[in-house]
């Protein structure tokens, strides 16, 4: 079921900004406090860096744990598939017969 398109809003370096999307609200809210808990991060480490910087380190730490995230689950992938062709290869040399 497709959750209706509705307009978001959220505060962000000062700025309020409005997005649509049809997002669930959980989804929203999670996204709106990673974003907050980076830009204070951030802000707390160099207290005088200008919103525009501030919000390219975001982009970048964000980008960085994304790309790391996806490459582990491609390795857990990669190991899933391999142990199931274990798996399945000691089923079939071990099979008696039994359909």
């Amino acid at each position: 079921m497709k959750l209706l398109e509705r307009i978001v809003e959220f505060q962000l370096l000062g700025q309020v900004f409005s997005f649509r999307t049809d997002l669930p609200e959980e989804m929203v809210r999670e996204i709106q406090q990673l974003l907050t808990q980076k830009e204070r991060e951030i802000q707390k480490k160099y207290k005088l860096l200008p919103p525009l910087k501030v919000a390219v380190l975001m982009l970048l730490q964000i980008s960085s744990e994304y790309v790391k995230i996806k490459n582990e689950y491609q390795d857990f992938r990669k190991a899933l598939v391999e142990k199931a062709s274990k798996i399945d290869d000691y089923i079939k040399k071990n099979s008696l017969g039994c359909a």
